[in-house]
């Protein structure tokens, strides 16, 4: 019988989605091998990284420098308070400006359709413009237009994708899912109004909502914010324990499938 074709589906969950770099890190250590990979929102970025054939170990470097005000640039367009530029820059530069036509494995990111509500699979054309998109939270980034649809936050339709990793033709799925981020105590703006309404929302749906896949790692990241980069050496660690601790079970299921 044939290997298994393993997909890895990375969860939302902004700064906290740093901990699917450290599982990924331990799954290539592993040597666990990956044929699809597939994101949402912070879950996005880091499968579009490693598609891309980015070092993870220099990546998990680097992101202990990242600093929000690196990432965004205010704006007072009507759609939204920040161009997400320098993210999309960014991310083409890591990325080496590939299309997904072009990565030596099976990717995709999910983005939200704000017209109607739907969920988007964005897997052709640059790989950094539907990463942006899929990371884009409604009211606070503007959104992308693509084809005409007005692209948005993937986490309001599938915060983990492994339906995708099904769909894209994996037999076996490893989830990453990095939970809810403690509620703010205090809403000092507008930025912070929208993403605790979102997060409230994003949980009723999400409870409804089961995770299709055969391993679920969840990193014990307890009270870590959504906007906690200065602590990424600490979320890429518990990422990294929960994969470690996920091991037995994704090498027992994978030997069985074999």
């Amino acid at each position: 019988m044939p290997y298994p074709r393993v997909g890895v589906a990375l969860g939302s969950g902004a700064a906290r989605g740093l901990a699917n770099l450290g599982v990924l890190q331990v799954l290539e250590e592993e040597q666990i091998p990956i044929h699809i990979v597939c994101g949402t929102s912070a879950g996005a970025v880091i499968a579009g990284l490693y598609a891309a054939g980015s070092d993870l170990q220099l990546l998990g470097r680097m992101v202990l420098e990242l600093d929000w005000n690196d990432l965004t640039s205010w704006t007072l367009r009507p759609q939204g308070l920040v161009v997400p530029d320098k993210i999309r820059n960014m991310l083409r530069l890591l990325m080496r400006d590939q299309h997904f036509e072009d990565l030596p494995i099976k990717a995709a990111v999910v983005a939200t359709n704000l017209l109607t509500g739907e969920e988007v699979v964005l897997d052709s054309g640059s790989v950094a413009d539907a990463v942006t998109a899929s990371l884009s939270i409604p009211g606070v980034f503007v959104p992308v237009e693509r084809d005409g649809m007005v692209l948005v936050d993937g986490a309001l339709v599938n915060r983990v994708p492994g339906d995708l990793c099904r769909r894209l033709g994996a037999d076996f799925v490893i989830a990453v899912d990095v939970g809810w981020a403690p509620l703010r105590s205090r809403v000092r703006h507008l930025p912070d109004v929208i993403i605790q309404t979102i997060d409230i929302l994003g949980r009723q749906a999400a409870a409804s909502k089961e995770i299709d896949c055969d391993v679920l790692i969840e990193p014990p990241l307890g009270n870590v914010t959504l906007t906690q980069l200065n602590r990424a050496a600490e979320i890429v660690e518990k990422g990294r324990q929960a994969a470690r601790e996920a091991l037995p079970a994704i090498k027992r299921r994978l030997a069985q499938l074999s």
